[in-house]
């Protein structure tokens, strides 16, 4: 029978450290029951050491003692190599790690190195647009220049017409003048062809005659004459709207004397062009409202012919006129720049200061000051304008003046107030 201290270990199916020991304590003190544990045993089933402990021979303990030692170098020996070899497995997987590092370093340097590739040819496909760019500027350039050019001598052609065309006007007044001598002297009925008739002599020969002129004829040139000036004068018109000629301020255009009338004694009348129709307002829309000023005002290849002063005076008359003309212009020159549409602004007195009275750069293609001749109202200038400008081409006239309204209303141009204007500008006219 096992000593009583170990019945309560005899069940355990494995021992604790703490539980070894209280047993080697029991079995150390009875020498009786570790003698029979020694002779149950031998010392393969239990090694050297137990074996030395439980029989305890001469010299047993320097022997377990040495035996002792040994285990302490192997098991300090199993723990180096352990942890060498735990650390040799902690260096691979670093080693691993690197190694993974390394390849998504260089996969991203790859890539890296096919985006630089790509950036660089982006930026030498955008340097050689970049050169092409230049070339065309330089050729638009180039081209620019030889089209002002082109303009500069199409605008002395143009003097040059419009001189022969005063000359021919001058020669046309020279004709209908002479046309009615004629006619006042003629005898007869009318302008009929006359045949020769016979007209007695001093000596009293009857054979005799004297040229009759053929008036008909002459009335029918002159028409003819009349129509071509007038059909040249509106080619002159369309001409200089189209190469934006900027004549001096106040300069104006040599206006072609009207066709002539029936002449006395039934000489044919000229022909006139087809006369100028104004922009229909859409149903509803009051002529005099902001809403009708802005339609026409969007109205395309629309010509806008105003009334300075009279624009000026409703809108600012306390200001002084260098300041109402400035606080005009500019904003002229603001509403030409919304519409692209041409802005005539007539301004009365030839003593003013043309260049004081400045357009925007931007503005100059679109927006002109005149001002009048001496001696000539800027009401003339105005009504001269629409009579000149192509019966095709709409224009609007910005007016309170009633006799600038009626006569532009005549030459079939659509009206605007001062007022009504300034009011679709924005500027309020108390």
């Amino acid at each position: 029978m096992p000593p009583p201290a170990l019945r309560p270990f005899l069940g355990f199916a494995r021992l604790s450290p703490a539980a070894l020991s209280a047993i080697a304590r029991v079995v150390d003190q009875d020498d009786e029951f570790r003698a029979r544990v020694a002779a149950a045993v031998d010392e393969d089933a239990v090694g050297r050491g137990s074996w030395l402990w439980l029989t305890r021979p001469e010299g047993w303990q320097d022997d377990l003692a040495g035996i002792e030692a040994e285990d302490r170098q192997r098991r300090a020996s199993r723990a180096a190599e352990q942890r060498e070899a735990r650390d040799e497995r902690s260096a691979a997987r670093r080693l691993a790690a690197t190694q993974a590092a390394l390849t998504r370093a260089e996969t991203l340097g790859e890539e890296r190195r096919l985006e630089l590739d790509r950036l660089q040819r982006e930026l030498d496909d955008m340097r050689r647009a970049h050169t092409a760019s230049d070339a065309r500027v330089a050729a638009l350039e180039a081209t620019v220049a030889d089209l002002e050019e082109a303009r500069a001598t199409a605008v002395r052609n143009l003097k040059e017409v419009e001189g022969r065309l005063v000359g021919r006007a001058t020669e046309l007044k020279a004709v209908k003048a002479r046309l009615r001598e004629l006619e006042a002297e003629a005898p007869g009925p009318g302008p009929e062809t006359r045949r020769q008739e016979p007209a007695p002599s001093e000596a009293g020969d009857e054979g005799a005659t004297v040229p009759v002129v053929d008036l008909g004829a002459v009335a029918r040139e002159l028409a003819r004459a009349a129509e071509g000036a007038a059909g040249l004068a509106d080619g002159l018109a369309g001409l200089a709207a189209a190469l934006g000629d900027r004549q001096a301020e106040g300069a104006r255009s040599p206006l072609v004397p009207e066709p002539a009338g029936p002449g006395r004694g039934g000489a044919e009348a000229v022909a006139r062009p087809t006369p100028r129709t104004p922009v229909p307002l859409p149903g509803g829309l009051l002529d005099d409202s902001v809403a009708a000023a802005e339609h026409l005002l969007r109205t395309p290849d629309a010509v806008l012919v105003v009334d300075g002063y009279n624009v000026t005076m409703t809108g600012w008359p306390e200001l002084g006129a260098a300041e109402q003309r400035r606080r005009l212009v500019a904003l002229l020159s603001d509403l030409a720049a919304r519409t692209c549409n041409r802005v005539e602004v007539v301004f009365d007195g030839a003593e003013v200061d043309r260049g004081a009275v400045t357009v925007p750069v931007p503005a100059r293609r679109w927006v002109r000051v005149r001002f009048s001749p001496p001696n000539v109202e800027a009401d003339d200038v105005v009504l001269d304008l629409v009579a000149q400008l192509p019966a095709g081409r709409p224009v609007i006239v910005v007016s309170s003046d009633n006799r600038v309204r009626e006569g532009a209303r005549r030459g079939g141009a659509n009206l605007l107030y001062s007022r009504q204007l300034l009011d679709t500008l924005g500027v309020g006219t108390g």
